[in-house]
Formats: C-alpha cells, sequence, structure tokens
C-alpha cells in the first residue's frame, strides 16, 4: 500500500492514513478481525468486528449484507448496521478494500476458512438478473468461495437459482422444474446457516 495513493482518496487524511497504515502492517500475519477493526469504521471496534465475522464469517459477505441482516445480529443494531452499510457503500473505502486485498491481507476469518469450503460444497447456483448490490461476477465469487458452483444455464442439476430484477427466461425455466429461486438475501442467509451447522 503506497501512503500517497491513500491520501489521494476523498476522505483519507494524514492521522487517518497513518493510523490505516499502522494497523495494516499489524494485520498482515494476523486475522480478518483485526482487518475490520483497522479500516476504520465507525462504531466498529474489535468486539464489534468479532460479532461481524461470527455471523458472515468474511469481510466480502459483511459488504454485500443488508441493513436488516447486520442490525439483527445481538450487539450490532441499526446504529452499527447504518455505519457498516455507509462505509462500505463509500466508493473510496471500496477502492481501499481492493488496495488491502491486493496487498494481500486476511479477509476470511478463521472460522470462515474452516465452514467457508464447506457451506455450499456441492450446490449448483445459476445466477439471472440484476442483484441489489453484488455484481455477477462477485455472486459467483462468492458462491465459490463457500464451495458452491455457478453455472450458465438451468437445469436439473440445478440447486438454487440466485435471480435479481428482471430475471427472464431462466426464471421462468427454473419455475417450471421446481428449482428453489434465492433473492441476494436469501444466498447470504444459506451461507451463514450452513457456516453454523458447520462449525457445530
Amino acid at each position: 500500500l503506497e501512503r500517497d495513493a491513500l491520501l489521494a482518496l476523498e476522505g483519507f487524511k494524514q492521522k487517518k492514513v497513518d493510523n490505516l497504515l499502522a494497523g495494516v502492517e499489524a494485520s498482515k500475519a494476523q486475522s480478518a478481525e483485526r482487518v475490520l477493526t483497522a479500516i476504520g469504521i465507525r462504531f466498529v471496534g474489535s468486539s464489534v468486528a468479532k460479532l461481524l465475522l461470527a455471523q458472515f464469517g468474511d469481510i466480502d459477505a459483511i459488504a454485500a449484507a443488508d441493513a436488516e441482516q447486520l442490525a439483527e445480529i445481538d450487539g450490532v443494531g441499526p446504529r452499527i448496521a447504518a455505519s457498516v452499510m455507509a462505509w462500505f457503500s463509500h466508493e473510496p473505502n471500496q477502492q481501499l478494500l481492493e488496495r488491502l486485498r491486493a496487498a494481500g491481507l486476511q479477509f476470511v476469518s478463521e472460522r470462515g476458512m474452516v465452514s467457508a469450503e464447506q457451506s455450499l460444497a456441492g450446490k449448483t447456483f445459476v445466477i439471472t438478473g440484476t442483484l441489489p448490490t453484488l455484481g455477477r461476477s462477485e455472486a459467483k465469487a462468492l458462491i465459490e468461495q463457500h464451495g458452491g458452483k455457478a453455472t450458465s444455464s438451468v437445469s436439473k442439476k440445478t440447486d438454487y437459482l440466485l435471480a435479481g430484477e428482471k430475471a427472464g427466461s431462466k426464471l421462468t425455466k427454473a419455475q417450471k422444474l421446481g428449482i428453489p429461486i434465492l433473492s441476494e438475501a436469501d444466498l447470504l442467509t444459506l451461507i451463514t446457516k450452513s457456516s453454523e451447522r458447520a462449525a457445530t
């Protein structure tokens, strides 16, 4: 991570950048919890970072969650949920995350590493339509990260159709075949519940 490049991002002042870089250096060989704490989300300290990662398993899943899913976590609530959503929706922060990822920082919790490999194992997904927060490639990466497979066409072998707005013919075919239809929120819930079962 280059200091000058971070200073060029909107909202990143000298002290904030210095604190971030110090936290990042300390986090490289450590947990996703340290990364989540170091990036400077208002109200998210170590204890809240633990709660978020215990629920979602990794930082990308937290970024994709909606306010209701975040607020439902015991110890988080609406105020922190709004702060988390605001941080992840801010484009300079999204650029920062990509820089951190490229620098090799840990985005998956230790629990997530164990459960993520198994939570969607053996399940085949087809993605169609426009999702609320995830791009198609991001949704595909999330599914694969948790052990699932994303294919391009609906068939009897498809376990789930992940459908957004303007889903079209794939949705019609999935309905005819009786394939379960998931929203983006349903997918995140499925990952979380499957991860919890895998961890117990």
